[in-house]
């Protein structure tokens, strides 16, 4: 397997033979392949590149409650793609402030724009300092994302 990295401003790519994934250097990241970005006082999440790529073609969102409240950790919506069904999982606590409506009648801008216009939803972060300290940095993320990548490979042989 070869493996290449190229950085383009605020993404590193990573090409695994055949594949190519983006990772946006100005995000955190969680174990459940969710990126973070802090905007303005908020939180903006959605799912990263690797995981829109992995998950396939998104048909379908069931999107958080706008006003809900949650916790780093708890499902709060779904996506379906044409290989599976994917749990939102929340990577931050707080209040959901805005969804992404766009999603509902285009869910496919997750897979062509995830870390942009295929944002999911924002959060009043209740205690920001106390959920990033359990989040990754870009840099953290990659070897994560990596051994996912690889696992994917190994299975498909």
């Amino acid at each position: 397997m070869s493996k290449d990295y190229i950085e383009n401003g605020n993404y590193i790519q990573i090409t695994w033979d055949k594949f190519t994934f983006k990772v946006d250097k100005t995000c955190f990241y969680d174990g459940n392949d969710f990126w973070i970005r802090e905007a303005k006082g908020y939180a903006v999440v959605g799912i990263s590149d690797y995981l829109q790529t992995h998950a396939g073609d998104i048909a379908f969102i069931e999107l958080p409650t706008e006003g809900q409240k949650v916790r780093a950790g708890d499902e709060i919506g779904t996506i379906e793609t044409i290989k599976q069904t994917v749990s939102i999982i929340s990577p931050v606590s707080g209040i959901i402030t805005q969804v992404n409506s766009a999603l509902e009648e285009e869910p496919e801008i997750i897979n062509n724009d995830a870390y942009g216009e295929g944002w999911i939803f924002q959060v009043d972060p209740g205690d920001w300092q106390a959920d990033q300290s359990r989040l990754m940095t870009s840099q953290e993320y990659l070897p994560i994302m990596e051994g996912k990548i690889r696992a994917d490979l190994e299975q498909a042989d």
